[in-house]
């Protein structure tokens, strides 16, 4: 009975929500995080999907080591969220923080070598599940797909 219930408030849902794009963007997104966050803990890495955008912003940053608020800025992020994750990615030995030469007011944030392991590790998983989606769709499908993906991006990001 209660399933039924369940079943009935889903499909009552999907049939209004389902309609909107932002809905089912959202729902999509869900999802894949979701399947991400489980594919994180099966490779035996303790982090969250939500941390990685940090990651891979110290990560592509090279030897121009970015602080702080460089990081929330170009994630457009809170400073004291940032602070949160990054203090979390600290203990876990993926980061470390390191005053800044010329400013000593300034944080900078450098990966750590089990920090720029688990980056490679957490690219080549985070291609293996996306391939696992987009192989199912035709290339056309999935070319137009991902041509809308970025026009709506390109739309919100203004």
């Amino acid at each position: 009975m209660v399933i039924d219930k369940e079943a009935e408030l889903r499909k009552k849902i999907s049939g209004r929500m389902g309609k909107l794009s932002i809905f089912t963007i959202t729902h999509v997104g869900h999802l894949m995080g979701k399947k991400a966050n489980r594919e994180l803990v099966r490779s035996g890495f303790s982090l969250q999907l939500e941390q990685l955008p940090i990651l891979f912003t110290i990560y592509f940053s090279g030897d121009d080591l970015p602080s702080q608020q460089e990081i929330a800025n170009l994630l457009h992020k809170d400073k004291s969220g940032i602070q949160r994750s990054i203090r979390t990615l600290e203990r876990d030995g993926y980061l470390r923080i390191v005053s800044d030469d010329v400013d000593r007011r300034k944080n900078l944030i450098q990966l750590t070598p089990a920090g720029q392991l688990v980056i490679e590790k957490v690219i080549q998983t985070a291609e293996g599940i996306d391939k696992q989606v987009t192989d199912q769709l035709p290339a056309e499908e999935l070319d137009s797909f991902m041509t809308t993906l970025r026009k709506i991006s390109s739309l919100l990001d203004k």
